[in-house]
Parts: structure tokens; sequence; C-alpha cells
């Protein structure tokens, strides 16, 4: 009776936790929930291997079952600790995303190149920051304008992403010697 009120109670806690863990995509949370379905999977099989030992007469099933249910819980703290990491060094988005992203910035008529991307993930939010190169000959305001529209178009195509612009003039490159790292190339003025 203990362990079916231990399964229900944490069947129950399992069920938040993946509803936390889809609204927040917090690691600390994912990690405890490979805890809780390791306790889970326990319960469980104290309950089997006591029905398999009684009513089947197979005996000293739970070593087995300890063996699989360790592995399991190895998995799951090595697939934790790969995103960890990935969030401590600040791991870049996939090319397959940036490239999205970079299409979409790419259709401001005003945009004349775009260099110096970075883009990271930190628990459930997205940033991003880039240079953009505009018309030298653009006033602040306008330069200013075309930033809130290249990011307003980003932000309806990525909604949770934190958006961070640098308007450069057509073909400066910021510091004396250090090539841009273009992403979209600038238009050739000929």
């Amino acid at each position: 009776a203990v362990s079916l009120i231990a399964l229900v109670a944490t069947a129950g806690l399992l069920v938040w936790q993946r509803h936390v863990i889809r609204r927040t995509r917090s690691l600390a949370i994912e990690t405890d929930h490979v805890h809780y379905q390791s306790d889970l999977l326990l319960n469980l099989a104290v309950i089997a291997a006591l029905a398999l030992d009684q009513y089947v007469g197979l005996a000293g099933v739970d070593p087995l079952f300890g063996l699989l249910i360790a592995g399991w819980l190895g998995w799951g703290a090595w697939k934790a600790s790969q995103r960890a990491i990935d969030e401590l060094m600040d791991k870049e988005w996939p090319a397959e995303k940036k490239a999205r992203f970079v299409a979409v910035a790419a259709r401001h008529p005003e945009l004349k190149g775009m260099h110096d991307l970075r883009t990271r993930t930190s628990g459930n939010r997205d940033f991003v920051q880039f240079h953009v190169w505009v018309d030298p000959k653009m006033s602040i305001r306008a330069a200013h304008q075309v930033m809130d529209e290249i990011e307003a178009r980003l932000q309806a195509e990525f909604p949770d992403v934190e958006i961070l612009i640098h308007p450069d003039p057509e073909g400066l490159i910021d510091e004396a010697g250090r090539a841009a790292h273009e992403v979209l190339p600038q238009e050739d003025p000929a």
C-alpha cells in the first residue's frame, strides 16, 4: 500500500514537472525530473520483483532491475551534463536556426549587409546580437527606424528572442585591422 501511494504521488509530481519544464526549459527541474522518474521506476521494480518471486517463483530479478535503472539514470545524468556544459559555454544556435534568422533579417530593403552575428541560449531565453550595414548617408532617426523594423520582423518569427542590433555605416569595420565576420555580404555599390 505504501509503494502504491508513493507511485501515485511520484506520478503526479512527474506530470507537474513536465508541465513546468515545457514552460521554463529549466535544466535544474529537468534533472530533478530524471531523479523522480528513477524513483518511480524503482518502486515499480520492487513491486514487479515481489510479484515475480511470489507468483512465478522467479527470485533474484531485483539486482537486474537495479542495474537497468542505474544505467538509465546514468544516461539521464550524461544528457543533463551535456546540456549544462552547452549553456555554460554559450553554445551557438544550430546552423539551420541561424540561417532562418538571417533570412528574415535580410528581407529588409535598407539592409546593406550583416556581420558579427552571435547567438546563444540560456535557460528558456535565446539571445542574438549582430551588426548591420546601412547607407552611411542615412540619418540617425532613419537608421533607428530601420533597426526597429528589422527587430519587429525578427520578433514575429522568433518571439522569445532577445535581440540587440548595432547599425554601422556601410563598409565600416569596428576595430582597426579586424575583418568583420560577414553573415550577409555587403551589396556591391556598382
